[in-house]
């Protein structure tokens, strides 16, 4: 089965603990496109965390601290309805060590990728928040 946005592949995950209250959806696990960057909620998480830099290199190689990111690239659809959880979740991101702007900068100039939302945009106006 292949992304709902775009029929893409996904990378599956499980969502930290540290940000699974953030996401409106409560499942443990989520999955990413590795197309269009679509985040969907899934029912079985995999035991461990994939390695997000397969779907690019601007992901954090960390696979959990991916996970992470990969929750504020959900977040990032609806920025206005989920301002204070996407600020909680950069928030995170940036205390292990990532620059979420600059994640957002290289994602938005990654050639392989055809993002579902304006990257450049939503990151003006994380960059407003954080």
């Amino acid at each position: 089965m292949g992304c709902p946005n775009c029929g893409g592949d996904e990378l599956a995950f499980p969502v930290p603990d540290a940000v699974r209250e953030f996401l409106p959806d409560d499942r443990p696990a989520a999955t990413l496109c590795a197309t269009c960057l679509w985040v969907s909620p899934a029912d079985d998480a995999p035991d461990e965390y994939p390695d997000f830099t397969r779907v690019s290199g601007a992901l954090p190689s960390d696979g959990e601290t991916g996970a992470v990111v990969a929750v504020l690239l959900a977040l990032l659809d609806r920025l206005v309805v989920h301002r204070a959880d996407a600020e909680a979740v950069a928030t995170e991101a940036e205390r292990r060590g990532v620059d979420v702007l600059l994640v957002l900068d290289r994602l938005a100039a990654d050639d392989g990728l055809d993002p579902h939302l304006d990257l450049a945009r939503r990151r003006r106006q994380l960059e407003q928040l954080i």
